[in-house]
């Protein structure tokens, strides 16, 4: 067995540090109280395709302001029973919150919540949030819920970084952005201030720190927020709404002997690392893979 990297993820104790790989890729760090406190956020997967441009259609005569059918400005719609956004909570059959206590890894974290699903638990709930709207009638009191299409990727990668986030004592839930594609996000915190704020520039704009540097944990936080297989490389996605850190992150990667370079996958810029003897050494910093990664996207 070769020697353990001193930068790989499984020679290095996790931290408040490790957050930073988020950042690389699409997520967020927001400060509030005068820079007291600040939260992250991350949406996982590809935005959705831009909706077509229907043809104008004219309107038919007497369709508008002519009362037709009764038509009243003056009256209100009718509406059904007031609905309470209260959620149901159901026993899980899982506590993630103990794993987390356990200081488990958080691929292990994730695998053992995933293993519980034939039970009835879906990936999302044994994370801590339903990931879907449930509303509870006042009347009939039966639990409603409205569902959003599922992309199995992203939902796993919703888990893997809420339960890397609690596994580094930082709480994180996992819920939906308003395009319907996952999004996980911590409270406001004080602890994380000061990543925020070394993460923020002028006008809090998103930035990447002077003299920042990758290593095995940041890396893997990437890999677990927005690596993929590409054809023959493997690609490393970053904030398409901060495209002036691209230069930085690029700099960073090759001081680790990844010899990466920038392109656009799909509607999301990346750095694609080409080469076997590459992707290997992406692999040896990440550390050992999750017992059950979802395709396509683990380097090796």
């Amino acid at each position: 067995m070769g020697q353990l990297s001193f930068w790989s993820a499984d020679a290095r104790p996790r931290g408040l540090g490790d957050l930073e790989g988020l950042l690389c890729g699409p997520g967020r760090a927001e400060l509030f109280g005068r820079g007291r406190a600040a939260r992250l956020t991350i949406v996982l997967g590809p935005p959705p395709p831009e909706p077509e441009d229907e043809p104008e259609q004219e309107p038919e005569e007497g369709s508008e302001g002519d009362g037709v059918d009764g038509a009243d400005d003056g009256v209100a719609d009718l509406e059904g029973p007031e609905m309470d956004e209260t959620p149901v909570d159901d026993a899980p059959a899982l506590d993630p919150e103990e794993l987390a206590f356990l200081d488990l890894d958080p691929d292990e974290i994730a695998a053992r919540l995933g293993a519980h699903r034939q039970d009835g638990v879906s990936r999302e709930r044994a994370c801590g949030d339903p990931g879907v709207g449930r509303q509870e009638s006042r009347i009939a009191r039966t639990a409603v819920c409205t569902s959003h299409p599922e992309d199995p990727v992203s939902r796993w990668r919703a888990e893997a970084v809420c339960c890397a986030l609690r596994a580094r004592g930082v709480p994180a839930e996992v819920g939906r952005a308003e395009d319907g594609r996952h999004r996980v996000s911590t409270a406001f915190r004080t602890d994380l201030a000061d990543l925020a704020r070394a993460w923020t520039g002028g006008a809090g704009m998103k930035t990447v720190p002077s003299g920042f540097e990758l290593d095995g944990p940041r890396l893997r936080l990437w890999v677990l927020a927005a690596g993929a297989h590409a054809g023959r490389g493997y690609t490393l996605g970053l904030d398409p709404e901060a495209r002036t850190l691209d230069d930085r992150l690029l700099t960073a990667s090759r001081h680790l002997g990844l010899g990466a370079r920038l392109v656009r996958h799909g509607r999301t810029p990346a750095l694609r690392i080409v080469g076997a003897r590459r992707q290997g050494r992406l692999g040896e910093l990440v550390g050992r893979p999750p017992e059950r990664p979802a395709d396509g996207v683990w380097p090796v």
